[in-house]
């Protein structure tokens, strides 16, 4: 029984920590604190006409149900009154003659941002959806008088995926000692 039920926990465990690795089904975009990405979002099937060009982005954070507003565009006009406050003044949509582009450009990156994004095109039944990811920057610690062969040394930190690989084979170490 005591078997059983460590292979179950190592198993959960395993197939957590990969979670969000490999069985992520949409598009990620990858972005650092304080920096900017672009959100993309096209339609190329057709040239659409004005009154088709209805877009609408959405937000959702991880572990959370509902959509906020990102950025809206109606009969090809960009609407930003019922923009949530978290994305004011960070946004940058496509310009009138984007032709089909409808990416954004979302600025000064936090790590709140992460999560996913959905651009629905109503019109058209066309929906993209996509996860940022946002790390923190990564931090160079150069100590002092650190030298080899007279040039001196620093050390690139990168605390994300530190702390997964760890729990991962703390986790392999575990399941193999306790079987």
């Amino acid at each position: 029984m005591r078997v059983k039920f460590v292979r179950f926990w190592c198993m959960y465990l395993f197939l957590h920590l990969i979670d969000n690795v490999s069985l992520q089904d949409s598009v990620s975009v990858e972005g650092v604190v304080g920096g900017s990405v672009i959100l993309p979002c096209s339609y190329k099937e057709r040239k659409l006409n004005t009154e088709e060009i209805n877009v609408f982005w959405r937000y959702k954070r991880k572990n959370i149900f509902n959509y906020v507003k990102v950025y809206d565009i109606e009969k090809g006009k960009p609407l930003t009154e019922k923009q949530d406050a978290m994305f004011k003044g960070r946004i940058e949509g496509p310009s009138e003659d984007a032709d089909g582009n409808f990416s954004l450009k979302l600025s000064d990156l936090r790590l709140t941002d992460e999560g996913q994004f959905l651009c629905d095109i109503p019109d058209v039944d066309k929906e993209h959806k996509l996860t940022l990811l946002v790390s923190a920057m990564t931090t160079t610690v150069s100590t002092p008088n650190s030298t080899v062969n007279g040039r001196s040394c620093s050390m690139r930190a990168q605390p994300e995926g530190v702390v997964t690989f760890l729990l991962l084979f703390w986790s392999v170490v575990f399941c193999t000692l306790s079987e």
